[in-house]
């Protein structure tokens, strides 16, 4: 599967994780606003039996039209303009409203005209258990002073249209852990599309890495075949060095897959030595990389920011570390190679930086470059020879000492690559 197909499919499932959850918000509002004009017309139809069983018990027979009215979203008023029996009104008001499904606590207030004020409150619990302490009472408006009135109050309104809601609750949920799942499958595509890719280009390099000594050896192996070799010993000495520089290569190629492919399982045996790290540099500068990069016409300079820098760490590693940072400032440049060595001691830490005029990294590949295997794609173009196998080992020798690495890259102007080794090995 191709990336641009990948992309279309991210953008599409983000998009239609989007509308699904503003439709699904949409959905749940709309029916929150269905249930609670539900409520109210059921409210509104018992409330109107109520006032007509009482004024038919004061044999009064008055239009009972709009005598109803929603003051706010919890508190409806009857006007009744006739007597008001509060033991009846209760009674009714129960069995009207458990007529209409309303199963809610809900608070009674009466209101006489005579005397302007409200003459019977009463709190009613459904769960007889409960009290009302925390119910904060309903006012009566202040403009129903002509007539007498009956009011009902429900306390918990908002938590009895919750419970209503359940389905709809439940229904969310689902579609949450859909997305969810959904989330995980598209991060599991593209990590696995990345790690085909990692693989992909693993196996090419490997190719390319153990084709090419295998040639030479081929090559050389079919001169030492003709007779007439052993007429000229300095030829002969000649190839027999090539096929064993090449042998030793192949070999060390394939003792670093094998190290590394162990230490992924295993912690790496570290043989410690005080060392001083000048001397160690010099070693390694002047027998290998010197002369390869003034053969390029570049240069490599050291510079120690404290003198006689000694630290307890496992040599050979520490020298393989330096190396593979020395290699990459070499192969990942184009021009001329110049490369900075600076060392330092501070406090109970020593550090040194390598940097480079090579040709950078980026920003999206600067996080990974220590992934086993990863290297920065190159599409179809193997001029630069590895595994992706080198800055995962070097950053695994600098936890092994209980140091760290840091990296610092810009495209085009060359990377640093900063090692923290403790002085003293804490064991």
């Amino acid at each position: 599967m191709s990336n641009k197909t990948l992309r279309i499919i991210f953008i599409l499932s983000v998009v239609c994780a989007i509308l699904t959850i503003a439709t699904q918000f949409f959905l749940i509002k709309k029916a929150y606003e269905l249930e609670k004009t539900t409520f109210n017309t059921h409210v509104t139809f018992a409330l109107k039996n109520v006032a007509v069983h009482l004024l038919k018990m004061n044999n009064n027979f008055s239009q009972v039209d709009s005598i109803v009215s929603q003051v706010e979203d919890n508190f409806y008023t009857v006007r009744v303009n006739d007597k008001i029996d509060s033991t009846v009104l209760e009674t009714l008001l129960k069995r009207e409203l458990n007529t209409q499904q309303i199963k809610i606590d809900f608070e009674i207030l009466v209101y006489d005209c005579e005397s302007e004020n409200v003459k019977f409150r009463k709190y009613i619990s459904l769960n007889k258990t409960e009290e009302n302490n925390d119910i904060i009472p309903a006012k009566f408006p202040k403009n129903l002073k002509e007539n007498n009135y009956f009011a009902v109050h429900f306390p918990h309104l908002d938590t009895f249209l919750n419970k209503e809601m359940i389905s709809w609750g439940f229904s969310s949920l689902v579609l949450f852990l859909f997305l969810v799942i959904l989330a995980y499958a598209i991060f599991t595509i593209f990590r696995q599309k990345r790690l085909s890719e990692i693989q992909k280009d693993f196996v090419n390099n490997m190719t390319h890495e153990f084709k090419t000594p295998l040639a030479t050896i081929k090559i050389s192996s079919e001169v030492l075949k003709n007779p007439n070799i052993v007429n000229n010993p300095e030829r002969l000495l000649n190839y027999a060095t090539i096929i064993s520089n090449e042998t030793e290569h192949l070999t060390h190629q394939v003792e670093r897959v094998l190290q590394m492919a162990k230490s992924g399982r295993d912690v790496i045996s570290l043989n410690k030595e005080w060392i001083e790290l000048q001397p160690m540099l010099e070693d390694i500068i002047d027998k290998t990389y010197k002369p390869l990069i003034r053969s390029r016409g570049g240069d490599i300079k050291v510079q120690m920011l404290c003198k006689s820098i000694h630290f307890e760490v496992d040599k050979l590693h520490i020298k393989n570390v330096i190396g593979n940072l020395l290699d990459n400032a070499v192969k990942y440049c184009k021009n001329k190679p110049s490369i900075l060595i600076t060392c330092n001691e501070e406090k109970d830490m020593v550090s040194i930086s390598i940097k480079d005029n090579g040709i950078g990294i980026s920003k999206e590949n600067l996080s990974h470059v220590f992934d086993r295997f990863y290297r920065i794609p190159t599409g179809n173009l193997h001029d630069v020879k590895g595994f992706g196998l080198g800055l995962n080992y070097v950053r695994l020798i600098c936890k092994q000492h209980g140091g760290d690495i840091k990296v610092s890259s810009e495209l085009e102007k060359g990377s640093e690559f900063c090692i923290f080794i403790p002085k003293k090995f804490k064991r």
